[in-house]
This record gives C-alpha cells, structure tokens and sequence, in this order.
C-alpha cells in the first residue's frame, strides 16, 4: 500500500461514494472503516460497488445490527430513525448472501503500524471519538491499544496511526504520541457540511489529505422518496442529506 482512498460511513448513499472514488483518481486501494448500510437507498449498490475494487473493510455498528439483528446502539438524535429505515427498508433491500457478507466483516484490521477500526480500538463498534474530546476521554476511548506510560499512572502512550469513523466529522489529531486520523463520513456527513467526506493516505510520505466533493444529494433524496418513506422520517433524512447536520 501506498496512496489508500480511506472512507468511512457510507450509509447506503451510492451517487456520494460514486463521486468521491472518481474525485480521488489514482489511489492503489480503499481502506473503509464501516457503516456501508442504513439510512441510504443503496445498501446493496455500494456493497457491489466497493467489490469491485477489493477493498479492506472493517465492520461498523449499523453493518453489524443488519447482520446480527441487534439494536446499532447509535445517537439518540438518530436512533429512531435508524431504527425504522433499518427494520423496514435496509433489511428488505438486501439479500441474505448481503447480510451474511456484512457479519462477515471484521471489527479490525492491522496493516504494519496502521489500525483501522470503526469507532475505537477498545470499543470497535459504540465508542463515540469526537475531535473535541479531551486527552483523557481520547485515553480510555483507545485503551487497549495505547499503553500505560512509565512515567504517570494516568497517562497514555503510543505509537502508529489509527484510523476511525463513526462521528461522522472529518478530524486528525495527535494524542498520546499516536495519529488518530477520522476521514468523515461518505454518505452522511454530520459536520455541517454537506459534501462527501474522504480522506486520501499516502503511507510512504505519511501524508493526510482530508477532502470533500459535492454529489447529487437530490439524485439520493429521490431514491428515498421512492422507497415510500413518509414524515417524520423522510423529512429527518432529507434535512441531514442536504444541511450535513442532524435537525
């Protein structure tokens, strides 16, 4: 690996991850730190589009509720939306052999000094690592990755890069002596703004290029009212969709 197209948070908004793989050009491959389904129209599409390029993958929480039926232990201000799409849309949407492919996933993924995880090496699935959270909430949200240093009890120390999803906001950070690195979420960003969020990794220059590409959000929000959705939960989506915020 040398230039890796990295993406987390997909949701099922094929038109966006479309446009961020053709907005990227030139990258040898795709690292995805999960929650390719929910919320979106396409689940299934961007999984076979994600085929395509043979990806490494890792399992996020609402891949994990599709393939194991439990409940996606996501935000308050979202989980009853994910809750409805994911119980009368996603699950219909895809196939068994989909699902089976999802729980297939694995919750991490080492490459030399490089960790790719959905939320948090200590909580791989629920760990919520925003970019404004203190030293201390960044130690216990990565123990079991970062090590106890000699020199104070209640410090961390650590090395290498870690490369998280989840929040949906697109932030790198060096805390405790490790590179924690979130590229934003591809199919619905939650930081404000509302373009397709991605990050480019370049592991010989030990580069970070954070990017974002505009897409046909209208083409998604079609695709949704096509599915039958009705109030409050059309209304919900489209508001995150086109404002990159939760309402």
């Amino acid at each position: 690996m040398v230039k890796a197209l990295v993406i987390s948070d997909i949701h099922g908004n094929l038109e966006a991850l479309k446009a961020v793989i053709e907005d990227a050009k030139g990258f040898d491959e795709i690292i995805v730190l999960g929650d390719l389904v929910d919320y979106g129209p396409s689940p299934a599409e961007v999984i076979d589009t994600l085929h395509q390029y043979s990806p490494k993958i890792v399992r996020g929480n609402h891949d994990h509720a599709v393939a194991f039926g439990v409940d996606c232990r996501c935000g308050e201000k979202t989980h009853w939306i994910s809750v409805w799409f994911r119980e009368n849309i996603t699950l219909k949407l895809l196939t068994k052999k989909d699902k089976e492919y999802l729980a297939s996933l694995p919750l991490e993924i080492k490459m030399n000094d490089l960790t790719a995880v959905h939320a948090s090496p200590s909580n791989p699935l629920y760990a919520y690592v925003y970019p404004w959270i203190t030293e201390e909430e960044v130690c216990n949200n990565m123990r079991g990755s970062l090590t106890l240093s000699p020199r104070k009890a209640n410090e961390c120390s650590a090395e290498g890069v870690y490369l998280i999803g989840h929040t949906h906001f697109q932030f790198y950070r060096v805390s405790s002596g490790a590179i924690i690195a979130n590229p934003g979420s591809v199919g619905q960003p939650r930081d404000s703004d509302p373009r397709a969020s991605y990050m480019l990794l370049d592991t010989e220059k030990g580069s970070f290029v954070y990017r974002r590409v505009k897409y046909d959000v209208e083409k998604t929000i079609e695709k949704i009212k096509g599915l039958g959705i009705k109030d409050p939960y059309l209304n919900a989506l489209v508001y995150i969709l086109r404002n990159g915020k939760v309402q």
